[in-house]
């Protein structure tokens, strides 16, 4: 079992997060006028995807009790959340004091460094980084609430992950938290969103969904495809105020993402294409994060209309700075930024 979900993971899996990290880009940078990838853009299935996909994994860890494997979860996430800061921080300024313009059109405090500490997100800092905030924050109380509760947290934190969709569905989280500009508060709005993807997802990893998922490969694969198109295509569901992860479409988006890429054929390809995939995947993280810091500029220096050559080539520069980074600093706890 473990075997099977390394493998899929490290390809198929793999495959699908190069694809939301795509997408985020495109929602980040895009502005021209397409109509498919404007419909792409709006979409909100990227980061919803991203935490089942983080979530299913670390069932494992949790049910295991392992910590070291806790302890390397939580570095991945830590170095790139307090160092990306510091980064951004630094370049802003110094395009302050050299070019007196930057991104902001003003010099960067502490104060504004601090705040993106503290939330992973800023009104002056780089505002994607709530995700890696959340996703600290939930591993480590999904491990407490585990190691207190022992065989009942599942079924708690599942009453509460239902509870949390009341809140959304009831409106009264968005009723709540729209009227705040003060990112700490409308923090906690996407933590009510969020919180039920990620319970959904490490409670289907709890039933050994991935087996039931490799047992039906040829089914699982024609379904996922074909609730893809309808939920892409169709507002199947009722739309709901919120803010980036609204709603049980996104739950349902997520699965069938997961379960389509899960189950691709990748083994038929031979090894020097699965090399190439795995050294095109294993950047995403730092593409995630660098994007972000160079869009600004890069529009700037190469187009003021984001076109998807543009999105491309954004991306393609994140992931040649996160390869290189990579490489340089492949010795040391530094590498986290990349990868």
């Amino acid at each position: 079992m473990e075997n099977n979900v390394k493998r899929k993971r490290n390809l198929g899996i793999e495959i699908l997060r190069m694809f939301l990290c795509f997408n985020i880009v495109i929602k980040h940078y895009y502005t021209s006028d397409n109509i498919n990838i404007l419909k792409l853009k709006n979409s909100r299935f990227q980061v919803p995807c991203f935490f089942f996909i983080s979530f299913y994994f670390l069932y494992n860890i949790i049910s295991k009790r392992d910590i070291e494997k806790l302890k390397l979860r939580l570095q991945r996430l830590l170095v790139p959340y307090t160092i990306h800061p510091i980064i951004n921080w630094i370049i802003n300024n110094l395009m302050f004091l050299i070019f007196k313009f930057n991104r902001y059109n003003r010099f960067l405090s502490l104060y504004d460094l601090t705040k993106q500490f503290i939330v992973g997100r800023g009104i002056y800092g780089i505002a994607v980084l709530w995700f890696l905030f959340h996703l600290i924050f939930f591993t480590i109380f999904f491990f407490i609430f585990s190691s207190l509760l022992k065989n009942h947290y599942l079924s708690i934190l599942q009453f509460l992950a239902i509870i949390s969709y009341r809140f959304q569905y009831l409106q009264i989280n968005y009723s709540a938290f729209k009227k705040y500009t003060d990112v700490i508060l409308m923090s906690v709005g996407n933590f009510i969103e969020t919180f039920p993807i990620s319970v959904y997802a490490f409670s289907l990893s709890f039933i050994y969904f991935h087996e039931i998922l490799l047992k039906n490969s040829i089914k699982s694969f024609c379904f996922s495809f074909l609730f893809l198109y309808l939920l892409y295509n169709y507002n199947i569901f009722v739309d709901i105020k919120g803010f980036s992860s609204i709603g049980i479409k996104q739950i349902f988006f997520s699965t069938f993402l997961f379960s389509f890429f899960f189950v691709l054929p990748i083994e038929i390809l031979n090894s020097k294409s699965l090399c190439i995939i795995k050294q095109l995947t294993k950047y995403t993280q730092g593409i995630y994060c660098l994007h972000f810091i160079f869009q600004y500029y890069f529009r700037l220096k190469f187009e003021r209309n984001g076109t998807f050559f543009g999105c491309v080539l954004l991306y393609i520069i994140s992931y040649l700075v996160s390869f290189f980074g990579y490489n340089i600093f492949a010795r040391t706890k530094l590498r986290f930024l990349f990868v």
